[in-house]
Order: structure tokens, then sequence, then C-alpha cells
């Protein structure tokens, strides 16, 4: 690891990070808490299509999405554990991006609902995260041995 390329690797995830919070902050007039939040609830409402190969070939596309029943519910105690936050915070905080259609309530919990059509805020975050992607490829093939 000593002569790995770790410092170029993570200025480049800094970036990545940095770029997408304003994006999504500007883009959808949210607070960092708030991306935040969505970003965890995403992760793990639909971390199927990482991990299961059905759900990749069947639901990874543009075209056809992970259904909301197939979409695991986050609690209120993994959100604000994993992020730090208080738990009033972050039950406030989860109940307006519920009120503003950002989340979803489900069991015991909040999912990231399904996005399609026109109320699909997920789209240019997609295509914002694509460029991304070829700026790492970029990156990459120009990374040091």
């Amino acid at each position: 690891m000593e002569n790995a390329s770790t410092r170029y690797v993570a200025s480049f995830f800094v970036e990545v990070f940095s770029d997408f919070l304003r994006f999504a902050v500007h883009q959808n007039n949210l607070a960092p808490e708030e991306v935040a939040i969505i970003c965890v609830v995403a992760a793990e409402s639909t971390r199927e299509l990482r991990r299961d190969p059905f759900a990749t070939r069947n639901f990874g596309t543009e075209a056809v999405v992970l259904p909301d029943a197939a979409r695991p519910v986050v609690s209120i105690k993994f959100i604000h554990t994993s992020l730090g936050m208080s738990r009033e915070t972050t039950r406030r905080k989860v109940a307006g991006l519920v009120e503003r259609g950002f989340l979803k309530r489900g069991g015991r919990g909040v999912y990231l609902p399904a996005q399609v059509g026109e109320d699909d805020y997920t789209k240019e975050i997609r295509a914002f995260l694509l460029r991304k992607l070829s700026v790492l490829n970029a990156y990459l093939a120009k990374m040091p041995d």
C-alpha cells in the first residue's frame, strides 16, 4: 500500500462527494443533513440492486425500477446512529422529507420510493453520477503505476 495511489484516489472521491453534495443541495433545495439522510436511506433501500444478481439484471436499468415492495425500510435509529445525529433531529428531518415526497413511510421506518415519471427527482442525480463515473475512468487512466 505504500506505493499505492491512495492520495490520488482519495482526492477524486472527495471531489465527487463535495460536487454531489453541492448538486443535491442546490438542485432539490435540501439541507446537507437531509442529503445525508436520503443517501443513507437510498443505500439501504436499494441494496438488493447491488447484492442480488436477479435484482441487478431485472431492476438495475433506467427502464425498470425496483418495486417499493422490494425495498427494505430503514429505521430512525439506524439513520440517527449512522449519521451521529440526535434522535429527535433525525425524526423531525425525516418527517419533513416524507412530507415533501423525498421518502415514504413503510412498516417501522422509511424507504426511498421507486422514482418514475415526472416526480423522479433522482434522474438528474443519476445523470450527474454517470458523468462523474466517466471522469473517474479518465482519472484512473492517468493514475501513476
